[in-house]
């Protein structure tokens, strides 16, 4: 596979582009940080770095690596009041909690893509770093053996019509 850097831009040859920003006021002889590309399940995509991929071709799995916590789903009913109309909503939440951890001795962005249903809103913070199409594109940095948590929240409203 073919790499090309350009400053603060990735492009993988026959892969869809990640975007990586350069932290304001970092020289570009500094290190490049490692890229390490999960998804929503926490299987490490053969576009991350070398490095971490080691023998594998396709995605796999490592919880040392990355891997789950906190997965939950809940509901609620919300409502809004106005001058001249009441509404209510049948809300739906869903949320995990990413654990990622550097296991190598170079900085890394952990980018962690993360699939939106239709008429789903992302209600994170931080908020992610892109949108690609349905998916949302976080970005995580890790010093070397650093751990960090991202957690990722999405909701749905459907109105509930009155009687």
């Amino acid at each position: 596979m073919k790499c090309h850097i350009v400053p603060s831009v990735l492009f993988l040859s026959g892969l869809s582009l990640i975007s990586l920003s350069v932290p304001a006021g970092q020289a570009q002889d500094q290190e490049v940080r490692l890229s390490i590309v999960v998804d929503k399940s926490c299987l490490i995509q053969p576009e991350s770095d070398p490095l971490v991929l080691g023998n594998h071709i396709d995605a796999f799995r490592d919880d040392a690596i990355c891997h789950l916590e906190s997965v939950l789903s809940s509901h609620h009913i919300e409502e809004k009041i106005t001058d001249t109309e009441r509404s209510r909503f049948f809300v739906r939440v869903a949320e995990q909690e990413y654990v990622v951890q550097n296991l190598t001795d170079k900085p890394a962005v952990f980018i962690v893509r993360h699939d939106v249903p239709k008429n789903w809103i992302v209600d994170s913070d931080p908020q992610p770093s892109s949108m690609d199409g349905a998916t949302a594109v976080f970005q995580v940095n890790a010093d070397p053996g650093q751990r960090v948590r991202l957690h990722v929240g999405m909701h749905r409203n459907y109105d509930i019509k009155p009687n």
